[in-house]
């Protein structure tokens, strides 16, 4: 397939902007998910504390209660629960998003003109 070649003239191909923002956007997304995955998994290898700490912040397990990047709010009352839950959903939407772009990423790389219009 050719990629096709897309205005991002706003005023004049509002539509034009419009595909370009979104293709975009599509892009931004799947890094962005493979990223959160790898991150996960990274903040995940070799941690032997309670399970879902390693995502929180303000968590109250003595042991491994670290700086992370994540900044998940624990609750005081069952540590790891609101880590265990993010991991989950996050996990859930990566492969719920890998179907997705399986089927999708041949249209959007036809689409794709490098227009990263935000």
């Amino acid at each position: 397939m050719t990629t096709i070649i897309i205005s991002s003239q706003q005023m004049q191909f509002p539509f034009g902007a419009q595909t370009n923002q979104l293709i975009g956007r599509l892009i931004w997304s799947n890094t962005s998910v493979a990223r959160l995955s790898e991150a996960i998994a990274t903040a995940s290898a070799g941690f032997n504390g309670t399970a879902g700490t390693q995502f929180e912040t303000g968590n109250i397990d003595p042991a491994n209660n670290v700086p992370n990047l994540f900044g998940i709010q624990a609750d005081p009352a069952a540590p790891g629960a609101q880590g265990t839950a993010y991991r989950y959903a996050m996990e859930q939407l990566a492969a719920a998003w890998q179907s997705f772009w399986t089927a999708a990423a041949p249209y959007v790389e036809q689409l794709d003109n490098g227009q990263m219009t935000m």
